[in-house]
């Protein structure tokens, strides 16, 4: 049996419409590829600066070692995000004039409160004894939803898969 040119009508354009699906699906499959590596570079971008953070701190801290105290002790770092912007006026104190160990401390807790704030979404940067061993102190600095405290435990230190913090331990 033979088909006839008016029974064959459509077929054409089902074929095409089969094809732009395929096509879509296909396209589809790349955006999301495409969105996930950004989301990846986003957070290996937020990881890096962070490091830099925390590596900045354990500098500041260790180079300052009589005020110690001051960098270890968790309530003199911010509980919450710095807002982003320009610098506060205290960030100026030790910049234009001479400053003893403990103003040299708070002035860089100010400093790098202020640094995590800008440089990471909602950053936050704490020091404090590490909790899973004495005599060594954690650098914790997180962004996103997660705060210092969030990112470590009794046995030792949380970064688990989704959470947004680098750790950094020195032994002082």
């Amino acid at each position: 049996m033979m088909i006839t040119g008016k029974q064959q009508r459509g077929v054409g354009l089902i074929e095409v419409m089969i094809a732009l699906l395929v096509l879509a699906i296909g396209v589809l499959g790349y955006a999301g590829m495409q969105l996930t590596a950004l989301k990846a570079s986003e957070d290996a971008n937020n990881r890096a600066q962070a490091t830099l953070l925390g590596q900045d701190a354990l500098e500041r801290f260790l180079a300052n070692e009589t005020a110690m105290a001051s960098y270890t002790d968790v309530d003199q770092w911010p509980d919450e995000s710095t807002p982003p912007g320009e610098k506060p006026d205290v960030l100026n104190d030790c910049i234009t004039s001479s400053c003893n160990a403990n103003d040299l401390a708070s002035w860089d807790i100010s400093m790098l409160a202020w640094q995590a704030a800008n440089q990471l979404p909602a950053g936050m940067i704490a020091v404090d004894e590490c909790q899973h061993a004495t005599g060594i102190s954690c650098v914790v600095v997180s962004w996103n939803d997660d705060e210092p405290n969030d990112c470590m435990t009794n046995d030792g230190v949380n970064t688990g898969i989704g959470t947004s913090c680098v750790v950094l331990e020195v032994a002082r």
